[in-house]
């Protein structure tokens, strides 16, 4: 059983060993990379391909540089990232045995700032100009914006007062910076054009640099110019400049380092890695790299000195939870089996968000140590969620209160129950206050209640008379929550409770950097959250000294090296993603109006760039994963078109029971299976007791063990339900109980059925199985027709012309294209002690991003209600945001009732849509989840009650049960008895 006692030593510990990267081995260079050595003067581009050594031969010819008598301090090496950065650093320092005053490898931003501070004075500065932080200059255009008059604004007056529009400006002026377009030069090209309102943009724009110029401060892309023009006055103040990745630059980095005039400057790069354009960045640099630079040489790089990964492997589940615990357990197997380091296995996926939470939860479940690599915001990480909770409602509003007091209470800031919330939710409204009021009202909850409100109330309280101060404000919430002293106490013995606890220390840091800005408020620091995105920093970064598995965006990946890279959802819409939301001023608009097919197709270029840089990240294995519940059974999956075109053949996630086992709980599984054949040798059953006591598995826990459960000791409040239940109970109690709990309603007449065939055709031609045709839809409608199901044979022919002619019709002059997301796509979401469940028809994509609840309806949309009132609808909409399988179809900017059937008087299509617009997000989720709520309440209440009242005001159109309803004369009793009324209710409560 050496098995056994090698998991035993693994046990399920996280490793601490070190992660670091080797020291840089001994130089053989190739006879282009020797040419790229050798350069003596002039400038040189090096094009090369992934794995051909362009980010080694710079460093190499950096250290021969300093080795050959450069003095350190006038050679330059500029990379594309600060781990570019401290990587570069840290192997030079080991390559050079001599001691370095400086060394001078940084990013471009890192560049300017070294030239400006050495020449600030040429500048006409008596100080080097403060570098404003992202957050800062989105405070400084927010600020500029708010003191505008909007009468100067004819056409954007409106917006100047809208968080999202400061953004966009505040992209714009970074954006026009780095490509060197002056607000002149803007007005100009706007004019010839005829845009309007980019006359303003440019008017502001002269007016930021004027204010900037006069407090001594420069943004990062200012900082790049001023470079610029101080590296032009003088000497040169480099001999040697090289540069890496410079297919990803900016006309201003262009302008900088043709400015400072080396006597050699190299640049290496590779078209075919081109991958940040969406920040700004431009190939065009590496394209007239031969223009610019007359007489300069090109030495391509063509041999690769890292192998090509081998195999290349797709793997399909049927579904998310199965793809992540498939991942895991490759993972383990790697590390055990293969002997793989952790800090050599990367799962990298398109992009960070709530569907990496169940990756997340699959490695801990399997005690993978793992690290989110550029995560971005550290607000977005779940563990720091309650403290920006928090810090939002030390700054809301009344109004903004009353949406937030619900998450408050219910997250780990007041661990109350939701039920508990809602109860003390509407005790607030009976006595006339506000929702936020809640939180004070301790006197109506429960005792255990109180004593947690009263806590909050307090901590809260203290908190808000500093949040003038983020970092005053911060650390009375992390002093005094009871959350931050259970998650210290349990980070000492619970792995996951120790990333938790980092996640909160990148977000104190984050705090700390805000509690020093020019303004330190809790408010500035909170708009600071989200502009913060593709912003250069000049501090150092900390990629961690574990041993642990890198889980990182699929740009995260360019410049990394691993043993294996696992590909996480290659599916259509991830890889590739053409979805990016568009800017609100994109510069080349000045140079001409772009198609969006144009668009696309550069999308899809970029798309599929990244998709090979990601592929090129291992050097030994590459492992593409995928969800596609539909398999084989349809001819058109969601798998991604660059896995086609590699021609892969997809094949299922390994599943157990395994040969081997990777982990205890895999070993304790196999063994007791070895114990429980019957056919096995008894040495070997005896040596599997062994083992599984070696592993400490209790035999008195082993399921056959137990007494059977007690079925009467089951909770009578396990309740499952769907629209269609709640719905009815919405609008009536008796039809609730005779048609849902006693089942007696005999289903749908013909247009019920009529409607499941349209439903099921319009699913068939969404996935596939059916081709996506007027013709083909109506050759399934005539396979599929039952002329049984109608009571004439008139009223069937008329029912199929008005499928074929209407509701078809209808159908694919809207939702034919673009195809959806998911057709029929099934949920179930526990909420208030229930579990709710059911299928969308449709989600589908918004072109401004996000998606959009469909729910398909074969009838007309007489009487129909407003989108924003529909139960249904709400209930699909908590479902996307509650269902973590549904993650991926988050957010939701739209939900929509589409009438098939037209509209009285009206065949053509009828779309009532409501957008769930950022204003009104809160309080519809707030009104869907109360109305859920208390009609599960009811529900509850009604099981101990046993009385079923009929509504006089339900809709009893389609009710199949008049004939037991008091409401209608054929209700009454049978043989009326004198003395005594019966109702039907009571028959039935009675039953």
């Amino acid at each position: 059983m050496g098995r056994a006692r090698e998991l035993i030593a693994a046990g399920t510990a996280v490793s601490e060993h070190g992660g670091s990267i080797a020291p840089m081995a001994p130089f053989e260079p190739d006879p282009r990379q020797r040419d790229v050595l050798q350069h003596a003067d002039g400038a040189m581009l090096v094009p090369g391909g992934s794995g051909t050594g362009k980010t080694a031969i710079l460093r190499e010819r950096f250290a021969r540089l300093v080795e050959g008598g450069a003095d350190p301090e006038r050679v330059a090496l500029v990379v594309g990232s600060r781990r570019a950065r401290d990587e570069g650093r840290r192997l030079l320092l080991e390559r050079l045995p001599v001691a370095l005053p400086t060394l001078t490898v940084v990013t471009i931003h890192g560049l300017a700032f070294h030239v400006v501070g050495e020449r600030f004075e040429r500048l006409g500065y008596d100080a080097p100009p403060t570098v404003l932080s992202a957050s800062e200059q989105f405070a400084r255009v927010r600020e500029l914006l708010d003191g505008e008059d909007p009468e100067s604004w004819p056409v954007l007056g409106p917006l100047l007062k809208l968080r999202g529009f400061a953004d966009e400006v505040r992209q714009l002026v970074i954006r026009a910076q780095e490509a060197l377009r002056s607000p002149d030069d803007i007005e100009r090209r706007a004019a010839e054009r005829g845009l309007a309102g980019w006359d303003e943009l440019a008017a502001f724009l002269r007016h930021y640099l004027s204010v900037l110029d006069a407090s001594s401060e420069v943004d990062f892309a200012g900082l790049v110019e001023q470079a610029a023009v101080a590296a032009g006055a003088g000497d040169p103040p480099f001999d040697h400049v090289m540069v890496d990745d410079y297919q990803d630059t900016t006309f201003a980095a262009e302008r900088l380092l043709a400015e400072i005039r080396p006597r050699t400057f190299v640049a290496a790069g590779d078209l075919d890695a081109h991958l940040f354009s969406f920040q700004g960045t431009t190939d065009e640099p590496f394209r007239r790299f031969a223009e610019r630079n007359p007489g300069a040489a090109t030495v391509p790089l063509e041999t690769r000195h890292r192998p090509e990964p081998d195999p290349v492997e797709a793997w399909r589940a049927g579904h998310v939870s199965e793809q992540h615990a498939a991942v895991a357990r490759e993972l383990r197997r790697l590390h055990v089996d293969d002997r793989v380091p952790w800090h050599e296995l990367a799962v990298v996926v398109r992009r960070h968000g709530p569907h990496v939470e169940g990756l997340l939860r699959a490695l801990d479940d399997a005690h993978v140590p793992r690290r989110i690599a550029d995560a971005g915001s550290p607000a977005a990480v779940p563990a720091t969620r309650p403290f920006v909770l928090a810090l939002r409602w030390l700054v809301a509003g009344p109004q903004e209160r009353d949406a937030l007091i619900e998450p408050v209470l219910t997250s780990e800031l007041g661990r109350l129950s939701p039920a508990s919330v809602r109860a003390l939710l509407r005790l607030a409204r009976a006595h006339g206050r506000r929702p936020s009021d809640a939180l004070a009202m301790h006197d109506l909850a429960e005792p255990e209640d109180a004593e947690v409100l009263t806590a909050l109330a307090g901590v809260l309280a203290r908190a808000e008379a500093v949040a003038a101060s983020v970092l005053d404000a911060f650390r009375v919430l992390w002093l005094e929550l009871p959350f931050a002293a259970d998650l210290v106490e349990r980070a000492e013995t619970d792995h996951h409770a120790l990333v938790d606890l980092e996640a909160v220390v990148e977000l104190s840091n984050a705090v700390a950097s805000a509690g020093t800005a020019a303004d330190p408020s809790t408010e500035a620091f909170l708009l600071s959250l989200g502009a913060t995105e593709g912003a250069p920093i000049l501090a150092a970064g900390d990629e961690g000294s574990h041993d642990e598995v890198r889980v990182l965006t699929a740009h995260a990946a360019a410049g990394r090296e691993f043993d294996t890279v696992i590909v996480l959802d290659a599916l259509e819409g991830d890889f590739p993603s053409l979805s990016r939301p568009e800017p609100m001023f994109d510069l080349a608009t000045l140079d001409g109006a772009i198609a969006r097919s144009e668009i696309n197709r550069r999308r899809l270029a970029d798309e599929r760039r990244l998709f090979a840089m990601v592929r090129s990240r291992a050097r030994r294995r590459v492992v593409l994963t995928a969800t596609d519940p539909h398999g084989d059974e349809s001819s058109v999956t969601l798998t991604s078109r660059f896995v086609e075109e590699l021609g892969l053949p997809w094949e299922d996630v390994p599943s157990a029971p395994f040969a081997e086992p990777v982990s205890t709980f895999e070993a304790a599984s196999a063994w007791r299976r070895g114990l429980g054949d019957p056919t096995a040798a008894p040495a070997e059953r005896l040596a599997c007791i062994d083992a599984l006591l070696a592993l400490g598995d209790d035999p008195r826990r082993w399921w056959f063990q137990r007494d059977w459960t007690d079925l009467s000791a089951m909770a009578e409040d396990a309740l499952s339900l769907s629209y269609s239940r709640l719905s009815t109970l919405e609008n009536c109690e008796l039809q609730f109980v005779l048609s849902s709990e006693l089942g007696l309603d005999p289903g749908g007449g013909y247009q019920a059925w009529v409607g499941k065939t349209v439903h099921k055709i319009i699913e068939g031609c969404e996935r596939g199985s059916i081709d996506r045709t007027p013709e083909a839809f109506e050759r399934a409608l005539d396979e599929r027709w039952e002329k049984t199901r109608f009571p004439s044979y008139a009223v069937s022919e008329a029912e199929r012309a008005n499928a074929k002619t209407v509701l078809m019709r209808n159908w694919f002059e809207r939702y034919a294209e673009p195809p959806a997301m998911a057709t029929e796509r099934g949920f179930a979401f526990e909420f208030e002690g229930a579990r709710i469940r059911g299928k969308i028809d449709r989600i589908g994509p918004v072109p401004e991003g996000g998606t959009r609840i469909t729910d398909y309806k074969t009838g007309r949309s007489d009487s129909a209600p407003k989108p924003a009132e529909s139960l249904q609808l709400g209930i699909y909409y908590l479902a996307v945001n509650e269902d973590d399988d549904l993650a991926e179809h988050r957010p939701v900017q739209a939900v929509e009732l589409a009438f098939l059937g037209g509209k009285k008087g009206d065949a053509a299509l009828d779309v009532k849509t409501w957008s769930v617009s950022e204003d009104v997000e809160e309080d519809y989720k707030a009104r869907m989840r109360e109305r859920l709520a208390e009609l599960i309440d009811r529900i509850r209440e009604l099981n101990v009650e046993r009385r079923y009242v009929a509504n006089t005001k339900a809709s009893c159109f389609f009710c199949r049960f008049q004939t037991l309803c008091t409401r209608y004369p054929q209700g009454g009793a049978v043989f009326p008895i004198d003395g005594l009324v019966t109702t039907p209710a009571e028959v039935v409560a009675g039953s």
